[in-house]
């Protein structure tokens, strides 16, 4: 079955260890000082065998009030719960918050262990049920089943173990068994002869020996040198398991509670986040920003919280808050949660809220923004494809890289590609060929930008045969993404509503319009081309001939050369179609009954000085019809 963590809960000396050792037959008080004063003060770990095939690995965590905070670290990679309630006392005030913390943490499967049952009679323990059920009634493990036990008698103690199996057996992991492999470091310690040793619960994907990972926040980069996993060594460990990482490329002094190791270059850091939050009914109200405690993994930092869409967090409210992190950042993932605590007790002790995380690259809105709001909704209800959808739209002309959605999104591989793929399907995205991602608005945005660009061209140039791709790509924003401008430009041609002719693009429609003005230019330069034959003006000539400028000159001349009336030819001359044509045919037939024409003899059979025949020369190897060599030209095979 699916490896699940089971992770005790409950007041101080309530006998959350003791039962674990009646479970596991483990003492998890491993430090002298948690024997000599007969609590618990780290996190303890023990594997339960259920039978069945039913494995859980065990959390045995703090019940002081000091230690709310590792509590929380190690309620981290729980997936079912163990509430520990001791009989005589009933429900007390760490009661309250641990069921708060796990009901925060989104832990909805596990059992109430009423313990020290041995210590009261019938009517006692009916009201410490009682106690329970009330506490329990609201949240996720109302129906939690309880079973009374002492663990210093072993009454109910197998009772208590058909119980976790049968739970266990119908829970689903509430922590993810896809994506990143990536564990919230709860101990670091040295072992002698291996070196430095990290441990926690993995979630996301499996981790094997050999595997590069990085330690977050810093990004300091180690190597799996080997893996154990409730004492027993392994090549690989999947997820959902407690394991130990045996590391290698860092020191002990690089290492602490609250980082987390994750597969590198899989997670990005991040200090501000966009957060689903519950508020409890025993919190004060917030209004406008709050100075907190973030718990997130097994990191602490201080924090600042904002509701989105309102101006306050009441008692007992749910919506939507950005958190600002201050100090080192944190990698989280969505889905990721968390708790916040306050700074003076509460009836939950200093537990405040928590929550779920949504978004760890939030735009830059403001928090009024209505649609940060509608965003935020989205990705609380929506589905992967939806998150992946919303992102890449959000990302506007820049587009969105498949290894920034990986990251931003903590979807598997496949999953991601899948969520692409069906979101290019429906036309909801489509991707550039550098491999960025556009939403279809943008996209839409940008051909319609295109389109009016070379529409404006076309008007400010009409004897132009169309906008230079350069020009075009230049007039679109300056943040669009690399291979929008392609995407965009292939798209409308696919559509007929952009033409490519080489270096330029046109609108379907567009025709070169000569003025009447420009009209009677061209004929004169028809006229006066045709007369000239092989010895046109120069340039300089045209230019002495028309007053209408430099660049209207050469427009008129393109215009001509474009509709074949004109040649263009090396050294800014312009010969007449027809007498090009026939010079052509002459050239072909000479080297067709002789092999190769010399240099002199050539320029004879142009019939001109060498001002032209010099450019006629090149314009026939330009063409790719002749082929020189040395001082003699023949003719190009298959020209």
């Amino acid at each position: 079955m699916t490896p699940l963590v089971l992770g005790t809960a409950g007041h101080i000396d309530h006998g959350k260890t003791a039962l674990v050792r009646a479970l596991t037959g483990v003492d998890t008080d491993r430090l002298p000082e948690e024997r000599a004063r007969g609590i618990t003060i780290e996190l303890g770990f023990a594997p339960l065998e259920l039978g069945d095939g039913v494995r859980l690995g065990v959390i045995d965590v703090p019940g002081h009030e000091a230690l709310v905070r590792t509590m929380i670290a190690g309620a981290t990679g729980v997936d079912l719960a163990l509430l520990v309630v001791a009989a005589d006392e009933g429900v007390m005030p760490q009661t309250r918050e641990h069921a708060a913390i796990c009901e925060l943490l989104g832990v909805a499967a596990g059992v109430v262990a009423l313990t020290k049952a041995d210590l009261v009679d019938a009517e006692t323990l009916a009201l410490a049920e009682d106690e329970v059920r009330e506490l329990l009634a609201e949240g996720g493990l109302a129906d939690a089943p309880i079973v009374a036990v002492s663990a210093r008698t072993g009454a109910g103690i197998d009772a208590l173990r058909t119980c976790l199996r049968e739970v266990a057996a119908r829970a689903a992991a509430r922590t993810p068994r896809a994506g990143p492999a990536r564990l919230f470091v709860d101990r670091a310690f040295e072992r002698r002869g291996f070196g430095p040793v990290v441990t926690g619960t993995l979630l996301g994907g499996a981790l094997a020996v050999g595997d590069a990972v990085e330690l977050l926040p810093g990004g300091r980069r180690a190597r799996v040198r080997g893996l154990q996993s409730f004492g027993r060594p392994a090549e690989r460990v999947g997820p959902g398991a407690r394991c130990a990482v045996n590391l290698q490329g860092v020191e002990l002094e690089d290492l602490a509670r609250g980082q987390e190791l994750a597969a590198a270059g899989a997670l990005r850091e991040t200090r501000v986040v966009d957060v689903a939050l519950r508020w409890l009914p025993s919190a004060p109200p917030v209004d406008g920003t709050a100075s907190v405690e973030l718990l997130a993994g097994t990191a602490e930092r201080r924090a600042r919280l904002a509701p989105i869409a309102s101006a306050a967090v009441a008692p007992g409210s749910a919506g939507f808050a950005r958190i600002h992190v201050d100090g080192p950042p944190l990698a989280l993932l969505p889905g990721d949660r968390f708790v916040v605590r306050g700074f003076a007790r509460t009836a939950c002790g200093a537990t405040l809220g928590g929550g779920r995380v949504l978004d760890v690259a939030p735009p830059h809105r403001r928090r009024s923004d209505p649609a940060l709001f509608e965003e935020l909704a989205q990705l609380a209800g929506g589905d992967a494809r939806d998150g992946v959808r919303l992102r890449v739209a959000r990302a506007g002309f820049a587009g969105a890289t498949r290894d920034a959605l990986a990251r931003e999104t903590g979807l598997a591989s496949g999953a991601l590609d899948a969520a692409l793929s069906e979101l290019a399907g429906a036309e909801l995205v489509a991707r550039t060929r550098a491999g960025v991602w556009l939403g279809a608005a943008s996209l839409g945005a940008l051909e319609r930008r295109l389109l009016d660009v070379v529409a404006r061209f076309h008007a400010q140039e009409p004897l132009r045969p169309g906008m230079p791709r350069a020009a075009a790509r230049g007039a679109l924003p300056s943040n669009h993404a690399d291979g929008a401008f392609e995407l965009a430009v292939a798209r409308l041609a696919a559509a007929g509503r952009l033409e490519e002719a080489g270096e330029v693009l046109r609108l379907p429609d567009f025709l070169p319009i000569l003025t009447r003005e420009q009209e009677a230019i061209a004929a004169h330069v028809r006229a006066t081309a045709m007369a000239a034959g092989l010895e046109p003006p120069t340039f300089a000539e045209w230019r002495a001939m028309f007053t209408c400028g430099e660049p209207a000159l050469r427009d008129i001349l393109a215009y001509l050369e474009r509709d074949g009336s004109l040649v263009r030819a090396p050294g800014d001359l312009w010969f007449d179609r027809v007498a090009v044509d026939e010079l052509r045919d002459r050239v072909v037939a000479h080297l067709r009954a002789q092999g190769a024409i010399e240099t002199g003899a050539y320029k004879a059979l142009i019939g001109t000085s060498r001002k032209y025949a010099v450019p006629l020369m090149e314009l026939f190897d330009d063409e790719r019809l002749t082929l020189r060599r040395g001082e003699t030209r023949v003719l190009r095979r298959g020209a």
